[in-house]
């Protein structure tokens, strides 16, 4: 989404880069000064791995200096203190894991605020640096450390600590209080705890893989819990019903909505936003929040990305369907500050919530729907992912791709790989909680139109009759810039320069990697991340995903186990690959990449065992290679030196891989919209939403050293028949180093059928990701795929120097 957002934007690139620069090398080059020396105020001493949780609160501090130089500074204002905390190797600075909010015109400031921060960190000590933000530059007050060694004895770190300004004279003096609990401390179920919405028993769950997923072979070789052959439910044929069935809301959530889409495409549907109208008609309360693209407006509705939602508000305009724009802003900040967060960050969450019959009660429940797939054009697709056959219909009237040039009458269609999920009971209402929220803070003039819900008309604690009833936890990625949070939940709120927010999706993630005993697997749009752990350290990237799934492989081969990670991916982020907006995310991809193999690698020389780091972690892709029969007759024949006329010629084309989930143990699963890039774990940049899911009866708990073979291992075997064409004996036991291998095996088969000169039908799909990697943990391209086949671009990217990388990342 980002890469296509820079591909298109260069045109305001200037303003933006500007300013962006002016803001980050004024904090680089101060902190940077600051680095040079704070190897003297940073404590040295033992490195230590700090992983766990570390509980940090920042009270006050006395006696700072006043190093305020502002031109227009009155004879009472003095500094402006905030905080930053950050690991230290060496004497300098790593990864920064804490920044308070500025206290104006205090030399002996108050700060009160908690932190709760996931640690997975190499560290000698944590340095705390005061420093004076001004119009003119940020000086530095002073300095403190506490050793990390420290820390390790996890009992209570707290007083009154002096600070030595950067000329080595005292600067006064800061009070905090720290407290680190390492993972071995802590009990792990499968509730996240410390969160704003608690696991909620008794719902009902629905797994969907793509938008449309016929019952046929190879899905239905999967044999079900129940034993029979695994039915697969069809969302958008869901989410049709359940928009047709409410009576009393219809709630609607998009980073893109078009109306005038068709969900199902038999030839009879009438389209999304005129069935919302009639329904609001019928006395629904319709109500659609919808990103407000900044670059698109009443006189260029179509704006960079393509979200349709000028086009969506002028759809709706006189109905009774109450629409908003929202804008991802930044309330309280300087202009520029505001046009930065409003342009280049967005609110990324996809959720339907409607009314539905609560059976045996004249009352009504709710149902939800939420994971990666926005009611937009080209997400409509099977298992089958094809390029061209589908365009004289079911594409005909809803084509898209956004890699290259083409159209409906050239192909070929960008295929679109998806998952979500659909959600009954008590946690359904969390998602309303979430909109309610939501739409509180950013459309208060429009507060009354919200649906009251009470028991006197809804069911609230509705549970599922099920013989496996889910237990569900709702995460999310937002600040309060974006969601009004009830004062009840503050606690359990984080805070980034005096801004709460919730960060619960990256913290589902870490909890369930720690808790992971047998294999992960991993479908995203995105995979970078934990940047401190980087050969090179280029990017603000510090999100703990990667080096805990690294960490966790580490644990296991010292521990003589078996485990696996596997991550499937899109072969290049959607866009040009030879843009420099994706060229740069694949060159955090590769970074992050080499940084996992190159621990597991170094794991296994001290093991001493004989193994490969690619026997514990695989990185996969899906790519689709068709038959010359499977191209219709009619269709025009593309530019032959396009990128649409190169692949008429091949016709390959990859899966674009856009899911958002996690399985862990086949026991719990994670669907949602955050992608696993900084944008979308911060909490403080994309808007995201996630739901976590397991069913009690098929846990490590319950079923001991047995297998766990609920709807979760059920969902898994469908995808993967799904990936391989077919169902494998090897994927019954993901854990073990065959399954691995087979699949591996059969990812190469693939990618040099991909790579084939002559294009020939394949109903197998994954592939080995295309780079080479080394028994040393090294990370090169391959020699036959240095570019992407057809489109061009280096696979494993190139910094760009001058994007913002808080964006790329």
């Amino acid at each position: 989404m980002a890469t296509r957002f820079f591909s298109k934007l260069m045109g305001v690139k200037d303003e933006l880069q500007s300013h962006v620069l002016e803001v980050a090398e004024t904090y680089m080059k101060r902190d940077d000064a600051g680095l040079s020396s704070s190897g003297e105020r940073a404590e040295r001493g033992k490195m230590v791995f700090l992983h766990g949780v570390l509980y940090m609160e920042v009270i006050e501090a006395k006696d700072l200096p006043d190093v305020d130089t502002s031109w227009f500074r009155s004879a009472k204002d003095v500094s402006d203190p905030y905080i930053t905390v950050d690991t230290c190797c060496g004497g300098k600075k790593t990864c920064r894991i804490a920044k308070t909010s500025i206290i104006f015109n205090s030399l002996n400031p108050h700060w009160n605020e908690k932190f709760r921060i996931e640690m997975c960190h190499e560290t000698e000590s944590l340095l705390f640096t005061i420093k004076d933000l001004d119009l003119v530059k940020v000086e530095c007050m002073g300095y403190m450390s506490i050793r990390a060694d420290d820390l390790l004895q996890e009992e209570p770190v707290t007083g009154w600590f002096p600070l030595i300004g950067k000329n080595g004279v005292p600067s006064g003096s800061i009070n905090v209080s720290l407290r680190f609990l390492s993972v071995t401390s802590i009990t792990r179920s499968n509730e996240v705890p410390d969160t704003v919405f608690p696991l909620r028993s008794g719902c009902r769950v629905r797994l969907y893989q793509d938008a449309h997923t016929p019952a046929v072979s190879p899905i239905t070789d999967v044999v079900a819990a129940n034993g029979d052959p695994y039915q697969p439910p069809q969302l958008w044929e869901d989410v049709t019903q359940a928009l047709e069935n409410a009576q009393r809301l219809i709630y609607i959530i998009g980073w893109s909505v078009k109306a005038d889409l068709s969900l199902l495409r038999n030839g009879e549907c009438e389209n999304l936003g005129d069935m919302l109208k009639r329904k609001a008609e019928e006395g629904v309360r319709v109500m659609v929040m919808v990103w407000n693209e900044a670059m698109s407006t009443d006189l260029y509705t179509p704006g960079v990305m393509g979200t349709h939602d000028e086009e969506t508000r002028i759809f709706f305009e006189g109905s009774e369907v109450e629409v908003f724009l929202s804008p991802r802003q930044k309330n309280k900040g300087k202009i520029m500050e505001n046009n930065f967060v409003s342009t280049l960050y967005t609110h990324h969450q996809k959720c339907v919530i409607v009314d539905a019959e609560a059976e045996g009660d004249e009352r009504r429940r709710l149902v939800a729907f939420a994971g990666g797939i926005d009611l937009t054009d080209g997400r409509w697709d099977t298992p089958e992912h094809p390029l061209f056959k589908t365009l004289p219909q079911e594409h005909q009237q809803d084509f898209y791709n956004g890699v290259c040039q083409a159209s409906v009458t050239t192909g070929p269609r960008q295929p679109w790989h998806d998952i979500h999920m659909c959600v009954e009971g008590r946690a359904a209402f969390d998602l309303l909680t979430n909109f309610v929220e939501r739409w509180r803070r950013q459309v208060p003039d429009r507060e009354q139109r919200l649906l009251a819900v009470s028991e006197d008309d809804f069911v609230l604690d509705w549970e599922a009759p099920d013989e496996s009833p889910w237990s569900v936890q709702f995460f999310r990625s937002i600040n309060s810039d974006s969601a009004q949070f009830d004062t009840s939940v503050l606690d359990r709120l984080l805070t980034r320069k005096g801004r709460l927010f919730d960060n619960s999706i990256q913290r589902a993630y870490v909890h369930h990697i720690r808790r992971a005993k047998r294999f992960i697997y991993i479908e995203n749009q995105y995979f970078l991340g934990s940047a401190h752990g980087w050969l090179v350290q280029e990017a603000k990237c510090p999100h703990l995903i990667p080096i805990e799934l690294t960490t966790r492989i580490i644990s296991a081969i010292k521990a003589g186990e078996d485990f696996r990670v596997y991550v499937v991916v899109p072969t290049h982020p959607e866009g040009d690959p030879t843009s420099s907006a994706v060229q740069e995310i694949l060159h955090w991809q590769h970074r992050t990449m080499e940084m996992m193999y190159r621990k597991i690698a170094k794991a296994i020389r001290k093991a001493k065992i004989d193994a490969h780091p690619t026997d514990y972690l695989g990185f996969f892709c899906l790519g689709k290679r068709e038959g010359v029969e499977e191209v219709p007759e009619g269709l025009e024949e593309p530019d032959p030196s396009s990128v649409a006329g190169k692949v008429r010629e091949s016709l390959r084309f990859m899966i674009y891989v856009h899911s958002k989930m996690a399985i862990f143990d086949d026991e719990y699963i994670i669907v949602g919209s955050a992608n696993i890039n900084e944008r979308s774990m911060s909490g403080n940049r994309d808007t995201e939403m996630a739901l976590g899911a397991f069913q009690p009866q098929y846990t490590k708990e319950e079923c001991g050293d047995g297998e766990i073979e609920g709807d979760v291992h059920t969902f898994r075997m469908s995808l993967w028949a799904e990936h391989c064409g077919s169902q494998m004996e090897e994927h019954k036991n993901p854990t073990s180093a065959s399954c691995m291998a087979a699949l591996r095996d059969l990812g190469e088969a693939n990618l040099q059928k991909y790579l084939s000169p002559e294009p020939e039908h394949n109903d197998s799909h994954l592939m080995n990701y295309p780079l080479a990697v080394s028994s040393d943990g090294h990370v090169e391209p391959r020699e036959d795929f240095p570019k992407f086949p057809d489109t061009g671009g280096s696979v494993t990217g190139k910094n760009s120097n001058f994007l913002p990388n808080s964006l790329t990342t």
